[in-house]
């Protein structure tokens, strides 16, 4: 196989030093455990995208994984050459307004390449590249449709991850990114939607990674990573390498996701642990689920009050499964607290958040048995949303007012203010020192 050097040099060119010369194309079988060999082909792109700090990123991104070997090509013309077929992904970064010397043949490379078992990969804007060709679409996946609306304005966004289980979403959950969310790509042809982001200006959804298969070869695309701040998110790094091996058939070289050796078995045993020093558990309720501690105190939940089961397939990092069951009622939900001692000191702590997106804002309010009452969060808050902004669930930690226990009991109301009911996630007490 031929074997060829590549050095990026100023002005932004491309040099080859042909070692071992040869036009054959080379087999792209190989070992697999053998890194995988990637080219960065880019030089030329839409004004407003600045493609010399992308491929530094990128370059940076991919040689962080010991398992990828990089180069970058910084002349699109490379694409015109058999020196392409050296590599097991070509990742392509660019947006070009002119054709190319051999525009003929640099499609017809890109066709083969994929085709007979190379990967391609696209980046951002690349989706906009080579605009009068019908087949591009084929092997790009989705494209850049000019009468479509561009892109949301230029903000931080939650991207959601909806294919967990898929080896290039190991190790990644639901991250937040400052980017442009791209609204612009169409076609057809059958892909599969890896991770997708709602806009904020028409609140539908849009893919920001996807893959797809061509013959014998995969691509991968994404629209993400308009400039440096993208890759403050950790995530789009993991994203890209996971991607380049999948796409180079090296699935087994991704890494397995961080162990959860010694994360607690169960919810109980994380609230335990983030308790503030020598403070003791008492009580916790999985407010619609199944997780209960009385030790000591016990929480009853009214009558009329309802549970409720969110899914729990797009948990961003921080979230816990239990925290996906709800308890709600239209006005409030009262908990009744019971075995209370007014020479002791309690701290409540309740979760909640806003899951679906619809407004919530909510008050705590405590009450004596004989319906003296205090509000003692106040005014409203407004709970975390989810579904627009990603934002985890929300603990609120308050004392508990002992002024206002009567025979042991309390009369805790979560209490709507705003949206469509009242919704708590979890709840639980604890004694102070």
């Amino acid at each position: 196989m031929s074997k060829h050097l590549f050095f990026a040099t100023q002005p932004l060119i491309w040099l080859v030093v042909t070692i071992a010369c040869g036009l054959n194309y080379p087999s792209m079988t190989v070992a697999d455990d053998e890194p995988a060999r990637v080219l960065i082909v880019t030089g030329v792109d839409y004004p407003g995208h600045p493609w010399r700090i992308q491929a530094i990123e990128l370059r940076k991104a991919l040689q962080a994984s010991p398992q990828i070997d990089v180069r970058l090509a910084e002349d699109i013309e490379i694409l015109g050459t058999d020196l392409i077929f050296d590599y097991d992904v070509v990742f392509l970064n660019l947006k070009n307004y002119d054709p190319l010397k051999r525009e003929e043949t640099a499609r017809n490379n890109l066709l083969r390449f994929i085709r007979e078992g190379g990967g391609l990969m696209y980046f951002h804007f690349t989706g906009g590249a080579f605009e009068d060709w019908p087949e591009y679409q084929q092997i790009a996946g989705r494209v850049w449709n000019p009468a479509f609306r561009g892109h949301d304005p230029y903000q931080e966004f939650t991207v959601r991850i909806i294919q967990k289980e898929h080896p290039i979403m190991q190790g990644i959950s639901d991250f937040r990114v400052t980017d442009e969310l791209y609204t612009c790509l169409d076609g057809q042809r059958e892909i599969e939607v890896l991770a997708e982001a709602k806009s904020s200006v028409d609140n539908q959804m849009y893919p920001m990674a996807f893959i797809f298969t061509e013959g014998k070869g995969r691509g991968f695309h994404t629209v993400l990573g308009h400039d440096a701040k993208a890759f403050a998110s950790p995530e789009l790094t993991t994203l890209l390498q996971n991607a380049a091996l999948w796409c180079a058939k090296r699935e087994s070289l991704i890494p397995a996701a961080p162990s959860k050796a010694g994360v607690a078995a169960n919810r109980i045993e994380q609230v335990v642990a983030s308790l503030p020093e020598n403070a003791t558990l008492l009580a916790y309720l999985d407010c619609g689920g199944t997780e209960q501690l009385e030790q000591g105190l016990k929480i009853i939940v009214a009558d009329g009050v309802k549970p409720y089961q969110y899914s729990d397939k797009s948990l961003p990092e921080g979230a816990f499964a239990s925290q996906t069951s709800v308890l709600f009622d239209r006005q409030q939900i009262d908990f009744t607290i019971e075995g209370l001692d007014r020479e002791k000191k309690y701290q409540l702590n309740v979760v909640w958040w806003d899951f679906d997106g619809n407004g919530r804002c909510q008050s705590l309010i405590a009450k004596s048995s004989n319906q003296t009452m205090v509000k003692i969060l106040r005014p409203g808050t407004s709970l975390p949303d989810y579904l627009v902004s990603g934002l985890p669930p929300k603990t609120v930690s308050l004392p508990l007012p002992l002024a206002f226990v009567r025979d042991g009991q309390l009369v805790l109301s979560v209490t709507n203010e705003g949206g469509p009911n009242a919704v708590v996630s979890e709840l639980w007490i604890c004694e102070l020192p």
